[in-house]
């Protein structure tokens, strides 16, 4: 038997570990969900036997093991060339908003003012009728790229640039097209939210539904151990808005710091506590209106404490400048660069002031009070 037929031998093993019925079936172990995504890839398994699978781990419920598996699948898929782009921050965003915009944005653009080093990648071709961030960058300034050639002169120049997910693996494209034809989330959607293309020293995840988050800190971990390269890296995990790498400010936000050997939680104090509801304004705004909008919160933005009876579009300036902060102190805390929400927030504050060298007196903020 020759090596490629052993190997297809192998594939077709990984279903039938699967699929051998209620008392003879079991999971695939992280090496097998690893060979599951690298053995189609390298042309052993065929479409419908990792489809077939995906669907048995799917009713099953995929574990964690599989999930870190399919990972690194992933990853090893990746030109290598990713990993010499310099990039200080991963910042992952697949899953969008369904009405409002992407405030994370201008956090980012804040912390490559202050010279990190940012790499946004998501797949905007996956779940169309969400508002992704691809919508957006350019009307920010905010360089696209798809090539770590044309990633490291943008972060060398911006310190901020967006890729297209489908410039990194063509599995993406492939797992797209799986989800539209069957219908069906698989446990790709969530791994590749947990892929870090450069290796940046710090990575974020987001997740939306209760228990993602323990999910999360077992598959950081895992890949840690099965990669060295991410045993350094610092993952902060933490409910989105929406699901989104956004933290919400309307609501206190745990916080989960994994590295390969340790893990620590903080809790984010909820920082807009006056401003209630979230409003659809932004969702019918035309393109020149939104770009204006994004212009008059990052030149004007104020934040106040009171939810008066306010226009529209103050009210989504104090929300919009609340996420900002929040996600901003969110990225202290999980680099490390302090230990505590309050001083987390004071620095993201100032952070935000000095994005134009406009500076408020922190003291004068009633919303740092007693934090």
């Amino acid at each position: 038997m020759t090596n490629t037929s052993m190997m297809k031998k192998s594939y077709q093993a990984l279903v039938k570990a699967l699929g051998r019925g209620t008392k003879g079936s079991r999971s695939l172990t992280l090496e097998e969900s690893t060979f599951l995504i690298t053995g189609f890839y390298d042309g052993y398994g065929t479409r419908s036997q990792l489809a077939t699978s995906l669907m048995l781990m799917r009713v099953r419920g995929e574990t964690t093991d599989e999930i870190a598996g399919v990972t690194l699948g992933i990853q090893s898929t990746i030109s290598p060339e990713w990993k010499t782009i310099g990039a200080s921050i991963d910042w992952p965003c697949y899953a969008g908003k369904r009405d409002m915009l992407p405030w994370l944005l201008l956090a980012a653009k804040v912390l490559a003012k202050e010279g990190e080093r940012v790499l946004l990648h998501g797949d905007p071709h996956s779940l169309s009728h969400r508002l992704h961030i691809a919508r957006y960058v350019a009307l920010l300034g905010i360089p696209v790229v798809s090539s770590p050639k044309e990633a490291k002169s943008a972060l060398d120049g911006a310190g901020i640039c967006y890729l297209d997910a489908d410039h990194l693996t063509p599995l993406v494209s492939l797992f797209r097209s799986l989800h539209q034809e069957l219908g069906l989330r698989s446990l790709f959607q969530t791994a590749i939210r947990c892929v870090n293309p450069a290796f940046a020293p710090v990575s974020l995840r987001s997740y939306f539904h209760l228990g993602l988050d323990t999910v999360h800190a077992k598959v950081a971990k895992s890949v840690a151990l099965f990669n060295p390269e991410s045993k350094a890296v610092r993952v902060g995990i933490f409910k989105g808005v929406q699901g989104e790498t956004e933290v919400n400010p309307r609501i206190a936000t745990e916080i989960t710091i994994v590295t390969g050997n340790s893990q620590q939680g903080f809790v984010l104090p909820t920082l807009l506590e006056g401003v209630i509801g979230i409003t659809k304004f932004t969702s019918q705004l035309e393109t020149e209106q939104i770009a204006e909008l994004f212009l008059s919160v990052w030149q004007r933005g104020e934040l106040i404490s009171h939810n008066e009876l306010i226009p529209d579009t103050q009210r989504v300036t104090q929300l919009a400048i609340a996420s900002v902060l929040s996600s901003l102190s969110a990225i202290y805390l999980i680099k490390g660069r302090c230990q505590c929400p309050k001083v987390a927030t004071q620095l993201a504050l100032k952070a935000w002031n000095d994005r134009e060298n406009k500076l408020i007196e922190l003291a004068k903020n009633p919303l740092l009070e007693e934090r």
